[in-house]
């Protein structure tokens, strides 16, 4: 994840001696006032090879909207102080980077039971506040991940910071990626009948990905053992689980917290996206802050009350918190803290 090189003064673009657009990772191209990959870096989702990005942008002809994009970037970007966790609404949510989130969640989990791993987004926490058994299971599990730029913005409020935007999207790929080279086996338990299959199909061609088996989400009692079986049978690996807030979250609690070896992360409607049935948000929404937008534009029905009365409620509830009139109760972990944070190049942070 590259860090961005100090910008071109704008004395320098508006006199003609440095573009308005250019590189800002690469030392010997022309430096620029923004680059075509500022705003990726600035809205928390360095992901992929930016350094290559930015150099296929430029040679295409990045131009004005590179400028607008990152000018966006910058009004909404996390500032703030810097902390292990930030206390956000109704839990503490993990403040790593997409490198710290990746070697968390393919670290060996204990031998008598799970680590339980959630994506957490401002619709959850909205349902925790409101619900105390959803409200003491994050604050039970080992990682909580932020996903979503409002909890950027509510941090912001705050005057904290959260670094990188865990969104499941953007993050499972590369976690596929590290799990094949490492043989670590990864289930995915959710969705509709087909649809875990169809996901599984689409990442095994794309990423080559170590997909050991899938189970559709309606699960009744019996289903729910035979999966158990299955997984205490197999020693260990990586389970994503794809139900949605809250059951997913109860579900790896009530049912996969026991079984020794497995990592569980809760990864929401992240199997639809992937098997093809809910279009991902274009990069240009997301470099915006606007993907929960252009969701809602898709599914304007299901997702009107989480988005025009959950956002609200959400940044209301972080404004409480600042006066004070909001307590968040502390993260109770089984596991240690999140691995040293990481410098570029993979060097251990000093304190």
């Amino acid at each position: 994840m590259s860090e961005l090189l100090p910008r071109a003064r704008l004395v320098d673009v508006l006199l003609g001696r440095a573009p308005l657009v250019g590189s800002r990772l690469d030392p010997s191209a022309p430096r620029g006032l923004v680059s075509p990959v500022e705003a990726r870096v600035r809205m928390g989702i360095p992901y992929g090879d930016l350094r290559a990005d930015e150099a296929a942008q430029l040679a295409a002809g990045a131009g004005a909207k590179v400028a607008l994009k990152a000018l966006v970037a910058a009004l909404l970007e996390g500032g703030g102080e810097e902390t292990p966790s930030v206390p956000l609404v109704s839990t503490e949510l993990d403040a790593l980077t997409i490198e710290e989130a990746l070697e968390a969640l393919l670290a060996p989990a204990p031998p008598d039971r799970a680590r339980l791993a959630y994506l957490v987004h401002p619709h959850a926490l909205n349902l925790a506040l409101l619900d105390g058994a959803h409200r003491r299971r994050l604050a039970e599990a080992d990682l909580r991940l932020p996903d979503g730029i409002g909890l950027r913005i509510g941090a912001r409020l705050l005057g904290r910071k959260l670094r990188h935007n865990l969104c499941g999207t953007d993050l499972v790929p590369p976690l596929l990626e590290r799990a094949r080279a490492r043989d670590v086996d990864v289930v995915l338990v959710g969705g509709a009948p087909g649809v875990a299959e169809r996901c599984a199909a689409v990442w095994e061609e794309a990423h080559d990905a170590p997909i050991a088996w899938t189970s559709h989400g309606y699960l009744d009692a019996d289903g729910v053992e035979a999966l158990r079986a299955r997984l205490r049978a197999g020693g260990g690996g990586l389970v994503l689980v794809g139900m949605g807030s809250p059951v997913q979250e109860r579900f790896a609690a009530e049912q996969l917290a026991d079984l020794g070896g497995w990592t569980v992360l809760t990864v929401g409607g992240l199997f639809d996206y992937f098997a093809g049935n809910v279009p991902r948000a274009p990069l240009v929404w997301r470099e915006l802050g606007l993907e929960w937008l252009f969701r809602l534009l898709q599914e304007p029905r299901r997702l009107a009350l989480r988005y025009l009365v959950g956002n609200p409620a959400f940044l209301l509830a972080t404004v409480a918190q600042r006066a004070g009139a909001l307590r968040v109760p502390p993260a109770r972990r089984h596991l240690p803290a999140p691995p040293p944070r990481l410098e570029a190049g993979g060097h251990e942070r000093a304190a």
